[in-house]
């Protein structure tokens, strides 16, 4: 299965992602925004943990996404791997992660493409007998 793939889209950048779980779905949707935003090596030097909740997984995989672009433009740190738990037991959707990366100096050459933001325009995730997907466009 594929992790995902870049689709067309007139104005800003747009992605259908995969994953047999929620948990990958989240960690592939992290790897493609990533590799928009910069061509940097990936180190795992240092920890960083996320909390995050939202009343549906749409808005934990907004929110998700806003936080790495927010790390990234921010804090210029820079994940390179992600332990990312879901739990979805409450009325209340809840994402912690373990965010492993290093820090870098940000410079023209190294970032890719400014990402304003992760957007809900047409974001559904959806189940199938492969697993999860959805589609996700990003304001740029």
């Amino acid at each position: 299965m594929k992790k995902y793939e870049f689709i067309d889209h007139t104005a800003d950048a747009a992605v259908r992602v995969y994953g047999k779980t929620l948990e990958e779905l989240f960690n592939n949707a992290a790897e493609a925004l990533l590799s928009l935003l910069a061509d940097i090596r990936p180190f795992k030097e240092k920890e960083h943990t996320v909390t995050l909740k939202g009343t549906t997984v749409e808005d934990l995989l907004v929110n998700w996404l806003n936080e790495l672009t927010s790390l990234f433009f921010a804090d210029k740190f820079f994940p390179a791997a992600y332990n990312v738990v879901i739990d979805q037991s409450g009325t209340e959707k809840k994402l912690s992660a373990i965010l492993l990366g290093k820090n870098f100096m940000q410079t023209r050459e190294n970032v890719k493409m400014e990402i304003k933001a992760a957007t809900y325009h047409n974001l559904k995730i959806e189940k199938d007998s492969q697993g999860y997907h959805a589609e996700i466009i990003f304001d740029v």
